[in-house]
């Protein structure tokens, strides 16, 4: 696992191959910086789609402008399923938000699993049951479809 974290205004990201983004969401969240949240997405899904983890311990809310962000650009092509950990009432509610607003732009569409769960470990395990699942272009040899967790956006 690379331990690099590069900033992004206030967050932090880290790409862990061959298809793991890990994001740490720290105060507000701009619509600048939802866009580059997007830009890094798909720089690291250029090998096929990957994971996205993000830790809502410390999110302090999401600009209108950033939401509305969804409507303009579509990043579904690039994620194979989004995992948030962490937070409270608040931070739950404000990434439910997101996540609804996501699914009236993306409506009838293909959809992306997602999962709100409690920690990095319960999110690594349902991250490793989803490339079993559902093997990617990452996969490796071997791996086989043995069922499918979460919802979907």
């Amino acid at each position: 696992m690379d331990d690099t974290w590069e900033r992004v205004g206030t967050h932090w990201n880290r790409f862990e191959a061959p298809d793991l983004l890990h994001t740490r969401a720290v105060g507000p969240i701009s619509r600048d910086e939802f866009a580059t949240a997007l830009d890094v997405i798909e720089l690291h899904a250029k090998q096929g789609p990957i994971f996205w983890l993000v830790d809502l311990t410390h999110l302090d809310g999401i600009a209108p402008e950033a939401r509305r962000l969804l409507s303009e650009r579509d990043a579904r092509a690039f994620l194979r399923g989004i995992v948030l950990i962490g937070g409270g009432f608040s931070q739950r509610v404000l990434a439910t938000l997101a996540i609804k607003a996501v699914r009236l732009f993306w409506r009838h569409k293909t959809h992306v699993p997602f999962v709100f769960l409690a920690d990095e470990r319960e999110a690594r395990a349902w991250i490793e049951a989803e490339r079993r699942a559902r093997p990617g272009p990452h996969a490796s040899a071997g791996q086989r479809a043995d069922g499918a967790a979460g919802k979907e956006l």
